[in-house]
């Protein structure tokens, strides 16, 4: 089998991507942009290797695009331009032979056409790649990551979406339906929508929340403008605010209470629950 590129190789995703494809007895390259950092989050394999990388930096994409055939893609979050960020990276990946990309994409993400995801896409078909877009519902792990301290400090759930209900996704489950489409054929120029098996309104997150953490989790329901301001106040890169707020108001119009069995079909199993997953995160959401 040939080296599959993995992008975000640290990130929620990504890291899940790597280990389920070394499960698999295939070659990595997990691609970073700090490799002592990578190398607390990504354990030694014989066929893992990690290489420095950055979307920004041109210099780094040779070494790295260099016998590769298939890529795991994953926007950063802070790259909200795909045509000024990441185009010339596609471009390079074509010119090196690149033939599939396995792009994470969004969850309605043909309705929106502001988001930089339906930009990436659209680059991606233009350039000709065999693709399979991934579109997941809202993670999970963005409650232990962006929303960690909300929770762990404020005890509270500071999200504008109001009554509406959202079909979370374990990050874990993306990345081994992202390692079964980069090592089995059948998943070729396919747009799977990824969800749980039931959607959730935030008021019974924090019910469930509540009592497994055991403390009272309240749902605070700010509206979007204030969502974004306190945002920005307590640290989030404007960039990602925006990003945020805008998909924030979307769930709020109903656009993330679909229920899909794409998952399902992929994993050939039920995808991880909500309760599981706050069982298996309790530690991060007690850290203070």
């Amino acid at each position: 089998m040939t080296t599959i590129l993995v992008t975000g190789s640290t990130g929620n995703i990504g890291n899940n991507v790597v280990t389920e494809l070394l499960k698999r007895e295939a070659k990595v390259r997990a691609v970073v942009t700090n490799i002592e950092r990578a190398k607390t989050f990504i354990q030694p394999h014989p066929n893992l290797e990690i290489a420095p990388f950055d979307f920004l930096q041109p210099s780094t994409y040779p070494a790295v695009l260099k016998d590769i055939k298939k890529i795991f893609l994953i926007r950063p979050p802070q790259l909200a331009k795909p045509k000024k960020d990441m185009l010339p990276f596609l471009q390079a990946a074509k010119s090196a032979g690149v033939e599939h990309i396995v792009f994470v994409s969004l969850i309605g993400v043909e309705k929106n056409l502001v988001v930089p995801h339906h930009k990436i896409e659209n680059l991606i078909l233009e350039l000709g790649f065999t693709y399979t877009f991934l579109r997941p519902s809202f993670f999970m792990q963005n409650l232990n990551t962006t929303h960690r301290e909300d929770i762990s400090i404020r005890n509270e759930l500071y999200i504008p979406v109001g009554k509406a209900k959202t079909s979370f996704i374990d990050t874990r489950d993306i990345g081994e339906a992202a390692a079964i489409c980069l090592t089995h054929v059948g998943h070729e120029n396919k747009k799977y929508e990824l969800t749980g098996l039931e959607a959730l309104s935030y008021d019974e997150v924090a019910t469930i929340m509540s009592r497994i953490l055991g403390r009272k989790i309240v749902y605070k329901n700010p509206n979007v403008f204030a969502f974004r301001k306190t945002c920005i106040k307590r640290g989030m890169p404007k960039g990602f605010a925006n990003v945020m707020t805008m998909l924030y108001t979307m769930t709020k119009f109903g656009t993330a209470k679909t229920i899909t069995h794409d998952l399902e079909k992929i994993l050939t199993r039920n995808p991880i629950t909500f309760e599981q997953y706050v069982k298996d995160h309790k530690g991060d959401f007690n850290k203070k």
